[in-house]
């Protein structure tokens, strides 16, 4: 064989790969974030050039994909990633194990060396195919050095289904590896894809056939599931319906608020589950002080339910999972919207895959007006909310204004209408279940609760908001934000409407709260865990020329934040929060809200 066997054809592959974008873009693909190298060049420059798709620069291929994400979260539609070959793919791994387990739609182009130089010492050259494992939805190898129309049919069937796959129950990355042989630039003279001539570019590939468009029937709950549930609903008054994190549409989230309020079983509500976001005029009980509540002994003793009903992901309340599976609760409903299993308790009894809001409202319709309640159930539930709720903003006004808890509840309550709030984890998303309040009109949560890690925030974040074009908020904390400096990049490029709130306690404090700490330096627990950086992020700001404020008052915050929201672009408030103090406010606010709901539970 000769070395000419091995030279690509560049007119045949840019036309195969022009098509293959250009097919992603009548699918519905619209963002495409890239990483430079020079192996991806035809799928680079390919991408560049189709009209209809707006693509993203991401030098640190780990960013670009947690970028992707949150573009991908927010805009609810499938992102696509293109990076070189060799590690530059492996850099793309944590994004799409968090898309695996949080069920986010990504496409993901790695270049590739050609099979001839794969195992033979080449620069760049790891073994991609099936790199991802477990974690991709589909893994294909895509055989690129052919031509004709049976190939530019292919590349068009290739992106159409890849937008299937990834968009598909459950949702998640479809990874395509495209082997490239040189020469990789373009020819001369090369243009743009035929996109907006869609009927020219079928009668020259497809001929008489028609693109490949996928279709999913409508969901609609069987009429077992629909008699059980009504049957539930109507012979036991100790229920509970849990919401975990879920980007619920506002069909769903008004099914669940209708059922609860006929049954009058109250809603434990997660902060990511747009249920706070409810109207407040269907008069069902929704709790927004449920972590609180379920950390009381004497409550978790007194209230055992009968039955829970549970969608979306795992809560971020522990001490609510804790109280449910000490309840040993007879009747557990899982509703599997996303098609993959999400009940880490194994305690559910009747697991529901699809059709959930068509069962909720059939089941509504059914028990309307027969349902009579005597006891105090779900009284108890609301009276408890109200007081804590009531309580904590008492705190709020007080001491507690100073902590990082004071600083979350001023974000919830001064975000507008059409704003996104996207929260870190650790003690991030955990300062949003105590403050953030029910209310109509209050902002979409986002979060990356399928791994739960800290990996990516900021760069899903700057997806998010890229995505939208909305005000969005990132409320992180000082490791996440340090773990994840390469992502403002993106803010030299964009121009992204994103607040960056930085709760800065220099270190790990979610670390004071497990029972390590309390050994403290008889295992070295500040140098271990807490991991104090003792780093100015002031200067962080600086590197990458972002608007920046240091926030050293409480009463300076919400004139800062204001002043922030007020931006087109990229801009952070850090909150500067002594650690000790910071942990004794929030230990002391718990502490209160446990005696006010035992109080009340007492009285």
């Amino acid at each position: 064989m000769s070395s000419s066997d091995f030279v690509a054809n560049p007119d045949g592959v840019y036309a195969f790969v022009g098509r293959f974008f250009a097919s992603l873009r009548e699918a519905g693909v619209r963002e495409v974030v890239l990483s430079p190298g020079s192996r991806s060049t035809p799928l680079s420059i390919s991408a560049d050039r189709t009209p209809g798709l707006r693509t993203f620069i991401g030098l640190d291929e780990r960013a670009a994909a947690f970028f992707a994400l949150g573009l991908a979260k927010a805009g609810r539609r499938p992102a696509v990633l293109v990076c070189t070959s060799g590690t530059a793919a492996a850099n793309y791994l944590p994004a799409i194990v968090e898309a695996h387990y949080s069920r986010v739609p990504l496409i993901v182009l790695t270049a590739d060396r050609p099979p001839e130089l794969r195992d033979w010492g080449a620069g760049q050259t790891i073994e991609q195919s099936g790199l991802y494992g477990a974690y991709s939805r589909w893994s294909v190898e895509v055989p690129i050095e052919v031509g004709g129309d049976d190939a530019l049919r292919y590349a068009t069937r290739l992106a159409a289904r890849s937008v299937a796959m990834a968009s598909d129950r459950p949702a998640g990355a479809v990874h395509l590896n495209w082997p490239f042989r040189e020469p990789l630039a373009p020819p001369l003279g090369i243009g743009a894809p035929d996109v907006d001539g869609v009927d020219d570019a079928r009668e020259r590939y497809d001929a008489n056939t028609e693109s490949l468009r996928f279709s999913r029937a409508a969901a609609v709950a069987s009429v077992e599931d629909v008699r059980e549930l009504a049957s539930l609903a109507t012979g036991r008054e100790r229920g509970v319906i849990c919401c975990g994190p879920m980007d619920a549409d506002p069909g769903m989230v008004e099914a669940i608020v209708a059922f609860a309020r006929v049954t009058r079983w109250p809603i434990f509500a997660d902060p990511a589950s747009q249920i706070r976001r409810a109207d407040s005029a269907q008069d069902a009980t929704i709790l927004d002080a449920g972590d609180a509540i379920t950390r009381v002994p004497d409550f978790a003793a007194r209230m055992r339910p009968d039955v829970v009903l549970r969608f979306g992901e795992t809560p971020v309340s522990k001490a609510q999972r804790l109280w449910l599976e000490a309840s040993e609760v007879a009747s557990v409903w899982w509703f599997d919207e996303g098609g993959s299993w999400g009940e880490p308790s194994h305690r559910a009894t009747r697991v529901v895959r699809g059709g959930a809001e068509s069962a909720l409202r059939q089941a509504t319709e059914r028990i309307e007006g027969r349902v009579e309640r005597k006891g105090d159930w779900c009284e108890t539930f609301e009276t408890l909310n109200v007081h804590a709720r009531d309580r904590l903003a008492e705190m709020l006004r007080g001491d507690a204004a100073g902590s990082g808890l004071g600083v979350a509840e001023t974000v919830c309550r001064h975000l507008p209408a059409d704003a996104q709030l996207f929260a870190s984890n650790s003690m991030a998303i955990r300062l949003l279940d105590l403050a953030l309040e029910n209310r109509s009109d209050g902002p979409r949560v986002l979060c990356n609760r399928g791994a739960s890690g800290i990996d990516g925030v900021t760069a899903s974040a700057l997806g998010a908001a890229a995505a939208e074009g909305c005000p969005t908020l990132l409320l992180t904390g000082d490791l996440a934000f340090l773990h994840d400096l390469g992502a403002l990049l993106f803010a030299r490029h964009e121009t992204i409407p994103l607040v960056i709130v930085v709760l800065d306690d220099n270190g790990g404090g979610i670390f004071s709260f497990l029972p390590v700490a309390e050994q403290a330096e008889a295992v070295g627990f500040d140098r271990l865990f807490r991991t104090p950086h003792d780093l100015d992020l002031a200067k962080a700001a600086a590197l990458f020329e972002l608007e920046y404020q240091r926030v050293d008052a409480i009463p300076e915050f919400e004139p800062a934040l204001d002043r922030a929201l007020a931006s087109p672009t990229v801009s952070i408030v850090h909150v500067p929060l002594e650690a000790k103090e910071n942990e004794a406010r929030f230990r002391a606010c718990l502490a209160d809200l446990r005696e006010t709901i035992v109080e009340v539970l007492d009285s």
